[in-house]
């Protein structure tokens, strides 16, 4: 696979790099996309080169003063275990919701806003960057699952499992248990559901974990002339700016496909209930 070196010589070499240069900022710098500070260990996880009990104890090769970052890794591993425990307690995780309250829930039937959400054409350039990102690569950054996840489920309200499947096709690191577990997670079926109201809104996640574009102008470099006034909602530029931008929305890139207040309030109507 094209930028990973998949030998466990290169599991633990990445190992090594991540103790000696990102885990000493992880607790903040794993939410930002354009930075070294997560440690991309996950593949080599998912097929056994590393394991978690030999990055645990790497861990401790950081500095004392760096103790919080090593403790905020350690969690992370943590939940990796858990995920694997709710699998074997539950072992039709993956075609079922473990809360059955869920089993009725409305989900809508949608195969454009799907393929939409799929191919990085939602108009929401955070989304649009992470799916791009996942289908050129096989990788997305942490962060920005959680966003692209929570955009499936709580804006286009179409099933976790669609998620779960597209990400289980091309995820490098797609793992039973992982992926199944973070799925139910964002939908709010899972034994450690996020509440139903945290609805991830796609423009304030970008302004906060990607000031400057950066991550975006990689993915959707259709963007990359647009002000940053205007750049995480191109909707809102006046169409002279955007011409001078090089971009027609509809065209050269979509238009929004959901309107976020709206979706939202429906999505907080639809999960209360």
């Amino acid at each position: 696979c094209a930028g990973w070196d998949i030998s466990e010589a290169g599991a633990h070499e990445r190992l090594a790099e991540f103790v000696d240069d990102g885990l000493s900022n992880y607790k903040e710098g794993r939410n930002f996309p354009d930075k070294p500070h997560v440690s991309r260990l996950s593949p080599y996880m998912r097929f056994g080169q590393v394991s978690a009990h030999q990055a645990w104890y790497a861990a401790d090769g950081i500095l004392p003063e760096h103790d919080s970052q090593r403790e905020t890794f350690r969690s992370e591993l943590g939940w990796r275990e858990f995920s694997h425990n709710l699998v074997m307690q539950n072992p039709d995780i993956r075609t079922k919701n473990i809360q059955t309250k869920f089993d009725a829930f409305g989900w809508r039937d949608d195969n454009a806003a799907l393929t939409s959400w799929q191919t990085g054409m939602t108009g929401f350039p955070i989304v649009d960057a992470g799916m791009r990102e996942l289908y050129q690569t096989g990788y997305m950054h942490n962060r920005v699952r959680m966003v692209v996840a929570s955009f499936l489920v709580k804006h286009l309200m179409l099933h976790w499992r669609e998620g779960e499947a597209w990400f289980w096709d091309l995820l490098v690191d797609a793992d039973p248990a992982n992926n199944v577990a973070s799925w139910q997670w964002t939908a709010g079926c899972g034994a450690d559901a996020a509440p139903y109201f945290r609805i991830f809104n796609p423009t304030t996640q970008a302004v906060r974990f990607d000031p400057e574009g950066t991550y975006i102008k990689k993915y959707v470099p259709e963007l990359a002339k647009l002000p940053m006034k205007y750049f995480f909602e191109p909707w809102t530029a006046p169409e002279e700016i955007l011409r001078s931008a090089d971009i027609v929305l509809g065209d050269t890139y979509p238009k929004p496909i959901v309107n976020h207040e709206h979706a939202r309030d429906m999505a907080l109507s639809a999960f209360k209930s």
